[in-house]
């Protein structure tokens, strides 16, 4: 590894940045480089109002500040592709290397924070000055000997030798990831800025380019994307300033934020028009200036220029390939790890300063960023001076000058001795409460997985470790995969994960849902259910065959022939309706049932807002039947007016209410807003065909909503479930959750209401 100084400068959007591309290079048919693109999905937030100042959570030290971001899953999503790298070995799939990389020692994780710490340890200096570029490369060829040692240098050499496509991948994946983690820390304010950068090492330029998703108010990087220009010309037909910019904006649609961009951006208005329709303002603001470097001010009273100097460009050391390694002067990688890099430690020093405020200290970027590194570094070899004011608490000071002088492990335990009056971010422990993250306008399947995970008698059959190796037996792809996804949400460490094998794996059998369209979630969730019926089946006809081998009575072939056709599935969602029908002629009466799963009830019409025991008697209440519905009689033989009642023969244990929202006026097809009020328990009685003994059979209490905002052709849903565990509500929007009160379920826009007739005990599940 050789070391160059390398410079981030801010600068303006060229030309073929802002055009449409003539005509697309290649077979490729995707919108964007990494992932869907933010127009192709159409996925619509709904409106919230935004706080006009920024919010975040108190750390200790800056040092856990860092890690609580760059954790060990960050750096798994980051060298989890190196396995495919090496010469002479195929790509790994996803799926496989996640597999592969899943378990991340403490010696790995700590080399990486050792190379992190080399390349941090000479600071970062704001502004466009190289001129102590070669007193940084000595300083860093002096660490030589410690990075030849380090296998998590070897990992990232392998990443070097990727195609640039499958780099950038990698960084987009690790950008991605940080930008979640930051999204539990800080809250940004009303008004952001895109600011666009160009790498450049020394007199060098890189064909890497760097946006930015600013806070205006603090400096705070909210979402970063490292791409080239060039790429993305090649993936899609969209300007390239329209697919980077919404990849920025994509976490903050329909939050009414007032979003600056750079002049050169302007396309006669047509990014205006665009993202006015998410939720986004654009605010185009003169071309910068690039003369000379910004002034920072040093007095106390100007600390806000100290904060948002580094917008406008940063220098600093960076680790470079060896000359005769291919694409060594334009490789890609290596560049954008270490402006992702610095990212997170200038986020860090903008977050630790702020809980700062108040106690009279004034640090500079560049001595943070020294004192942070020998914080990071696990090798004794690596030591720098080190800035006491960086441990102190929010709240009370305390000196560790000698920090630098302790091991790795004296530090942390004084560190946790030290904390107990520090105000922490709670570390996600909450079984069943894990958001999902969208895959490209997957918010539909993500709010039914919500809903399943929380369907505890499900969970607990599927849990089962014998069932577990049933299904694995039978081949069942659908049970199998769904299964693993709700051992991590249960049972997994991580606030969030990504359902992308389980989607994959329906659309294979579910075609019309490989797509980035936007789809109906209560049909998705037949199809699911159905899926799974079909596959736990499978295991009962094993078992049934099993059971004929060994008893070949005729009635015990025929009681496991009858067990085989029900499953955990059918029996906690199917239901039984029965219909009865009156000729008006003759007076005949049929009768007939019918097997339900959901119950899609119709809106009351020409009203604004209606009960769900509205919906439920429009449902059941008798009807006539005429003109083209007029039934053929077969006990006259004439087709005239026919009477008809629907009612309840068997309640299911859950039960799936869907709103029938989407419907027509005239020849349009609308969206029916009715406020329909519901309550956490209902009583089907009054539906039932015959009056029962005991009324519980007939009461249900409410463990789930699917909401859906927008419209027909725009829209996004999120789930409310209710935690057996926890014993209280949460609101999963795709990866992001939260705790709501059980007054805040009630809303007007429920498509979907699962139901329970018994409410859910604490899940007997192994390992929980």
């Amino acid at each position: 590894m050789k070391a160059k100084a390398l410079s981030v400068r801010e600068c303006t959007w060229m030309s073929e940045e802002c055009h449409l591309v003539g005509e697309l290079h290649g077979e490729s048919q995707r919108d964007g480089l990494c992932l869907p693109n933010i127009f192709r999905s159409k996925k619509v937030k709904p409106l919230t109002r935004i706080q006009t100042g920024p919010t975040y959570h108190v750390y200790y030290t800056a040092r856990e500040l860092l890690l609580e971001v760059l954790d060990r899953g960050a750096i798994r999503e980051l060298i989890r592709r190196a396995a495919g790298a090496k010469p002479g070995a195929n790509r790994p799939s996803y799926s496989q290397s996640r597999e592969q990389s899943a378990d991340l020692s403490e010696g790995e994780y700590a080399e990486a924070l050792t190379w992190f710490s080399i390349v941090l340890q000479s600071g970062l200096s704001v502004g466009e000055n190289c001129s102590f570029g070669s007193e940084l490369t000595l300083k860093l060829d002096g660490w030589q000997a410690v990075l030849k040692r380090n296998s998590f240098q070897t990992s990232l050499l392998s990443l070097t030798r990727l195609e640039d496509g499958d780099k950038l991948e990698a960084l987009s994946a690790f950008c991605n990831h940080l930008t979640k983690r930051y999204q539990a820390l800080y809250t940004p304010g009303y008004n952001l800025a895109v600011k666009k950068y160009r790498l450049s090492y020394q007199q060098s330029p890189c064909a890497l380019h760097l946006a930015l998703l600013c806070d205006t108010t603090s400096g705070f990087i909210c979402s970063m994307y490292l791409y080239c220009p060039d790429q993305l010309q090649r993936q899609s037909r969209k300007p390239v300033i329209e697919q980077v910019v919404g990849h920025l904006l994509r976490p903050f649609c329909s939050h009414r934020h007032v979003v600056q961009l750079d002049s050169s951006a302007w396309m006669e208005g047509r990014l205006t028009d665009i993202f006015s329709g998410l939720g986004i303002n654009i605010d185009f603001v003169p071309t910068v200036k690039r003369a000379s470097p910004p002034v920072i001010q040093q007095t106390s009273e100007d600390s806000l220029s100290q904060f948002v100097a580094h917008l406008q460009g940063w220098t600093g050391p960076a680790l470079f390939p060896p000359l005769d390694l291919k694409g060594a002067v334009l490789d890609v990688f290596l560049p954008g790890l270490w402006a992702t890099l610095h990212i997170i430690c200038i986020n860090t020093f903008m977050l630790h300063t702020l809980q700062s405020q108040g106690l009279g200290r004034q640090v500079h970027l560049t001595d943070f960023t020294r004192t942070l590194a020998s914080q990071l570094a696990v090798d004794s070899s690596v030591t720098v001076p080190v800035l006491p004011q960086l441990n102190s608490c929010s709240y009370h000071e305390t000196s560790l000058t000698n920090h630098s002088k302790q091991s790795s492990g004296q530090v942390m335990a004084n560190e946790k001795q030290d904390c107990s009056a520090a105000v922490r971010l709670q570390r996600w422990n909450r079984a069943g409460v894990c958001g999902l993250d969208n895959s490209g306008n997957s918010c539909y399947l993500n709010a039914v997985l919500q809903c399943l995970c929380c369907t505890v008698p499900l969970v607990e059959h599927l849990l089962n470790q014998d069932n577990r190796k049933q299904l694995a037996r039978s081949k069942c792809r659908v049970a199998e995969v769904f299964v693993r996804l709700l051992e991590e949400m249960w049972l997994g460490r991580s606030s969030s994960c990504a359902p992308v094998e389980a989607r994959s794996v329906l659309c294979s059998i579910l075609p019309q849902f490989d797509n980035y369209s936007q789809h109906d979630a209560q049909e998705l969730l037949l199809f699911l259910l159905n899926a799974l019926h079909d596959d736990v089946k499978k295991v009962a006809k094993r078992q049934m065959r099993s059971s004929i081998r060994q008893q070949r009575q005729d009635k015990n072939r025929h009681c496991a022939t009858a067990v085989g056709e029900s499953t955990i599935v059918s029996n906690l969602f199917e239901g039984q309706l029965s219909y009865t029908t009156l000729c008006m002629l003759c007076d005949h009466q049929a009768y007939n049932t019918q097997t339900f799963t959901v119950l899609s009830l119709p809106i009351p019409t020409d009203v604004i807002k209606c009960s769900i025991q509205d919906c439920l008697s429009l449902f059941f209440e008798q009807t006539i039947l005429t003109g083209g519905e007029q039934m053929l009689c077969s006990a006259c033989g004439l087709r005239g007016e026919t009477a008809a009642l629907t009612c309840l023969d068997k309640p299911p244990e859950i039960l799936i209410l869907h709103l029938k929202r989407f419907g027509c006026k005239g020849k349009n097809p609308v969206k029916l807003r009715t406020n329909v009020v519901f309550s956490t328990k209902i009583d089907l009685t009054q539906f039932l065909s015959s009056p029962l003994q005991n009324t519980s059979y007939s009461s249900y209490r409410l463990y789930a909503v699917v909401n859906h905002t927008g419209h027909l052709n725009m829209g996004h849903y999120t789930a409310l479930c209710h935690n057996a565990l926890t014993r209280t509500w949460h609101c999963f929007d795709d990866s992001a959750v939260r705790e709501v009160r059980d007054s805040l379920v009630q809303s007007p826009n429920a498509y979907m209401l699962l139901y329970s007739r018994k409410p859910f005990q604490k899940p007997k599940i192994i390992g929980l």
